[in-house]
């Protein structure tokens, strides 16, 4: 008895000291053996993230088994991988051929240009020997930065196996990435899970706001570039725009690369039909790159990709460089968003070590002139949901005040002698325990008693009857306002004859174009089918939607459907409980503020 009481007691601190060490070792040891498949790997964890949300898509919109739906989108990548090479080669050609050299004047240029002196004062300086040392250190750097940038991406290419590799990695994590989540989660220790979760959607929301920003950036940008030079009269106007477009994802160095490839252009070809000379139209293009690029860095980045990567231009440049330097093209293309999250976790561990709070609140006004309205986790919404009680009615006092009374002398045990925050919060948290058991109930056919047991559960919970329910102060003038721009969809657990009752009364029928219930559905709340039903409805994509709301549930099921959310501080929820949530805000009548 004694030896099996000293097992449970789990291992001592030495063990346990001990038991990590050797973990680290043999971490550090299997990194360093099979350190040549890191780069494959990270290229396939990338691609993952790039391709999940498009393979999400097809499978939300045509039901196709996900493993098919990976199949369709990797045939689309490889289409527009061939299809990209067959468009610019024609260009490339008639640019090699065009380019002639007289190799006899080019000789007495570069002689006449030896034999030059150049005076300063007392310092008299050979352009010879500058020339000669500015070459070689040019020809050091191109060297290094080109040998070293390009070498991981050629080895890849060039073996069969490390392409098999990635393409099979990227395919399971794809296919199984729910699956990944949640079984890291659950083996997750309990008192972890809320830092590891708000880091991971910090960094999600870095490295998606860089990628989908970047790509619509390339986008704007191929597109400018591609008008600017058709209307100028510039050959090959095709290439210019796809590479000015590729050269947003290489931060700093890129637009330059874009910029010479243009001037090279314009001075061998110039223009079809302005009467000018070849350098002229050369020095033209080279402006007007400068002001495409200046717009886009003064104006549109920090709409687009936000400020959640918004890193100073030489920070950048110098983590470029350092990543061309040591991990080759890999490390230019990744510099931004590896430094941005760095910045977060680097910020997190300094808070944790001053016993600060690692994920302090922001004041909603301070945020909102930061944000670009309209838009939140870095895409633009089209399509507003709603819950109803608590977040358009008003919620029932009365119930927190009754079981405030019944509390009588336990409230002395709760800090400040105040037992309303802990009330609020646990009758919170039993909405999705409650419509977990309701869902359960209805799939073996017991309706009859599920909507008795609902309905006596409503009553517990605090919610009034329909007739009872007061609508949310300036809550009507917001939803009008917002139905302006956005279309609007109520998503609520009553059911669908109490919920036209308490619209009609108020005469905001007409300002939701959908209304999902408790009868349109099998699964309440926090689960995700209410929403994907609205966006469904909508003809939109859930990921454009938000779903405003006051409890945990609300904000989960808009998680759990790939959803934005916004949480109002009008039902149980207090601003602690609902972090959660990408936005917090006092009101509906706030949504003004970001919307």
């Amino acid at each position: 008895m004694n030896s099996d009481a000293a097992q449970n007691q789990g291992w001592s601190s030495t063990t346990k000291l001990v038991v990590l060490l050797l973990l680290l070792m043999i971490g550090g040891w299997v990194l360093m053996r099979f350190s040549e498949a890191i780069p494959s790997f990270i290229i396939a964890v990338l691609l993952a993230y790039l391709l999940t949300p498009p393979t999400n898509w097809i499978v939300r919109h045509t039901g196709l088994p996900r493993g098919m739906a990976v199949m369709l989108v990797f045939l689309a990548v490889l289409v527009l991988v061939i299809l990209t090479p067959i468009l610019i080669s024609p260009s490339i050609a008639s640019i090699a051929s065009s380019v002639q050299f007289d190799m006899e004047a080019i000789t007495d240029l570069a002689s006449n240009l030896s034999n030059m002196y150049i005076v300063l004062g007392p310092i008299e300086l050979q352009l010879g020997d500058i020339l000669l040392q500015s070459a070689t250190g040019l020809q050091q750097l191109l060297s290094t930065f080109g040998s070293q940038a390009l070498r991981s991406i050629f080895n890849v290419l060039s073996s069969l196996f490390w392409v098999a590799f990635v393409i099979v990695v990227t395919f399971w994590l794809i296919k199984d990435s729910y699956k990944l989540e949640n079984w890291f989660f659950e083996h997750l220790p309990k008192p972890y899970r809320r830092d590891v979760s708000r880091l991971l959607r910090e960094l999600n929301l870095i490295w998606g706001s860089f990628f989908k920003g970047t790509l619509v950036l390339a986008i704007i940008v191929g597109t400018l570039v591609g008008l600017t030079m058709w209307i100028l009269g510039i050959q090959h106007v095709l290439l210019l725009a796809i590479f000015a477009g590729f050269m947003e994802f290489i931060p700093s160095i890129g637009p330059s690369l874009g910029a010479i490839l243009a001037t090279i252009v314009a001075f061998l070809g110039g223009s079809s039909w302005l009467p000018l000379d070849n350098w002229m139209i050369a020095l033209i293009v080279l402006a007007l790159y400068t002001l495409i690029f200046q717009f886009e860095q003064v104006y549109l980045y920090p709409r687009i990709v936000g400020r959640r990567v918004n890193l100073h231009p030489g920070i950048v440049f110098v983590g470029a460089i350092l990543g061309a330097v040591e991990f080759g093209l890999l490390g230019v293309l990744l510099a931004a968003p590896v430094l941005a999250s760095a910045r977060v976790l680097g910020r997190y561990i300094l808070r944790r070590l001053t016993d600060q709070d690692p994920f302090p609140t922001k004041n909603v006004l301070e945020t909102a002139t930061i944000q670009w309205q309209g838009m939140l986790r870095g895409q633009p919404m089209t399509a507003v949901l709603f819950d109803l009680d608590g977040t358009l009615a008003e919620t029932d006092e009365q119930i927190i005040e009754g079981v405030l009374r019944h509390f009588g002398p336990i409230n002395r045990f709760f800090p400040n002698n105040d037992a309303e925050v802990y009330v609020r919060r646990w009758i919170m948290r039993m909405e999705p325990v409650a419509a977990w058991l309701l869902t359960r109930l209805d799939r073996v056919d017991l309706d009859d008693d599920a909507f008795k047991m609902m309905r006596r559960l409503r009553k517990m919970l605090g919610y009034k009857k329909t007739d009872e329910l007061h609508l949310v102060a300036g809550a009507d003038a917001t939803l009008r306002t917002l139905h302006e721009r956005y279309q609007l969809g109520l998503v609520t657990t009553r059911d669908r004859q109490s919920t036209e009752r308490f619209l009609q009364r108020y005469q905001l029928m007409d300002a939701f174009d959908v209304i999902i219930t408790r009868d349109d559905v099998r699964r309440l709340k926090p689960h995700p089918e209410p929403i994907f039903k609205a966006a469904e409805t909508l003809n939109t994509d859930p990921t454009q939607c938000v779903m405003v709301g006051d409890t945990l549930a609300d904000i989960r099921a808009a998680r759990a459907a790939g959803a934005a959310s916004v949480a109002v501080l009008t039902g149980f929820g207090a601003r602690q409980d609902l972090n959660e949530a990408d936005v917090i805000v006092n009101s509906v009548v706030d949504l003004a503020q970001w919307l």
